[in-house]
């Protein structure tokens, strides 16, 4: 079997085109272009290679990517002429790159062995390898297996698969790998732009010719090498992404919780140190400072608050008594017994603190329920005056009020981007909205309807509409 029809098989249908899609398939060359070089036309970046530069200096490996033609071309070159540690690669590239980012096709996996490098197998020719080791241990039959001068390839053909492929390729191509590691199979080459040494080239390494071994018409799907490969199936896949999504969520829910408990312990210490403050201009020095640091280390220790940082905090909102406890009363006295289940709630702190309802009226954490709810509906949606908007919603709205008025007046929506200084999309999705929306503008639009007919009259303001339906301006919508 010559070269031309095995690369043939791993690379059919190279020029075939999908719908209005012209772009065709590119094979890559690689081999030493500076010893080499005399089949390369002067004109052949218009074939479909890749523009590199040649002179003396350059030396060692370059790949060339081309079209079918003068893809074949190559490899029938390299078998006529025997040359020396050519190399054609398994899958095809949308351009002139190789490179997985530009792979158009998947045709197929090359595992490569280098059982020669293991004591056990170093006497044996690849003929004797295939046919006493590795071909008993494969649970499918390879399309071809290829002596490589040295040692061989197990190339198994695919049908077609599409880039989108790539991830699943590259898992099953690992697996394989691996399952033949015994036998010297090369971890290092199981990669989506692999390349491979064309039949009938020489292998320079050894002085030997690139020769065929065995030949089958098998073509496997990706789905079949899958469930053959690969250790787990879809839905094991599927199950393990579900619980690994889940325990993140779980793992964001208690950052978020963790979060929020420090938040409001630093609102409760921002609340005791007002409470204090108070207290101190009425003159009152004892009855709840005990209490308070205590309330205050309860709710620190549940938050997970190192001790260091506890001990430094309790002594700060000490000092700021009139009458301070002394530093070792502070630190012992004022202690839980314990790391307790629970806390006390907001509504036993006000009561043990005996907070009273002009005293709630300077606070933001420790207030009763009711004023909670109105403290955080305050913060959570400041009331503007336009139709109890926020700043932002106001900001918005003024926006499109203009968008409206400079669409009446002809403006595109380039324009008024720069007028309004946002970008094109913004426009764009405020027309959107304002035709969603017409009752929030109805005022606008009724006023500058009323504008128009008193200068244009009610039939020119149809005919206007009319164009402006054909034409598929947003306008239509808002003065019909």
């Amino acid at each position: 079997m010559k070269a031309r029809e095995i690369v043939s098989y791993i690379h059919p249908d190279m020029n075939k085109t999908y719908g209005d899609n012209e772009v065709i398939c590119h094979g890559s060359i690689l081999k030493d272009w500076s010893r080499n070089d005399a089949f390369l036309p002067a004109h052949y970046h218009e074939l479909g290679a890749m523009r590199i530069e040649y002179d003396d200096e350059i030396k060692g490996f370059h790949d060339l990517t081309f079209t079918e033609n003068r893809f074949k071309q190559y490899i029938d070159k390299a078998e006529a002429d025997a040359e020396e540690d050519v190399y054609f690669s398994i899958n095809s590239f949308w351009n002139r790159k190789r490179a997985e980012k530009n792979i158009r096709h998947l045709n197929a996996f090359a595992v490569d062995y280098d059982f020669y490098r293991i004591k056990k197998y170093k006497d044996l020719t690849a003929e004797e390898m295939y046919e006493r080791y590795i071909k008993p241990s494969l649970p499918i039959s390879p399309t071809f297996v290829i002596n490589s001068g040295r040692g061989l390839y197990c190339i198994f053909c695919i049908d077609h698969a599409p880039y989108q492929c790539t991830e699943i390729y590259k898992a099953i191509y690992h697996h394989i790998v691996v399952s033949q590691k015994q036998f010297g199979a090369d971890a290092k080459v199981s990669l989506s732009t692999q390349v491979i040494r064309v039949p009938g080239s020489l292998n320079s390494k050894t002085g030997r010719i690139v020769t065929m071994i065995e030949h089958t018409d098998c073509r496997y799907k990706i789905p079949e090498l899958a469930k053959i490969f690969l250790p787990y199936t879809k839905e094991e896949v599927a199950e393990y992404k579900n619980k690994k999504k889940t325990k993140l969520e779980d793992i964001k829910r208690k950052n978020r919780k963790g979060e929020r408990a420090k938040s409001n312990l630093r609102s409760l210490k921002t609340d005791l140190i007002k409470l204090i403050e108070i207290r101190n201009e009425q003159g009152i020095n004892s009855g709840y400072r005990e209490m308070l640091l205590y309330l205050y280390w309860e709710r620190a220790q549940k938050t997970k608050l190192d001790e260091q940082a506890i001990s430094k905090n309790i002594l700060e909102l000490n000092s700021l008594f009139i009458m301070p406890l002394s530093k070792k009363e502070a630190l012992t006295r004022c202690r839980p017994a314990q790391e307790y289940k629970y806390v006390t709630s907001i509504s036993k702190m006000i009561k043990k603190l005996d907070i009273s309802e002009d005293e709630q009226k300077h606070l933001f954490y420790l207030v009763d329920t009711k004023r909670s709810a109105s403290i955080r509906q305050k913060k959570c949606r400041k009331k503007g005056k336009i139709m109890g908007r926020s700043e932002a919603e106001q900001a918005r709205h003024k926006r499109r009020e203009m968008v409206i008025k400079g669409l009446t007046q002809g403006k595109s929506a380039s324009v008024l981007a720069s007028e309004l200084c946002v970008v094109k999309k913004t426009i764009i999705a405020d027309c959107k909205y304002i035709q969603s929306h017409m009752h929030e503008f109805a005022k606008l639009i009724d006023e500058i309807k009323k504008s128009l007919i008193n200068q244009y009259g009610k039939t020119v303001l149809r005919s206007l509409i009319d164009h402006f339906k054909e034409v598929d301006s947003p306008l239509w919508h808002f003065l019909s």
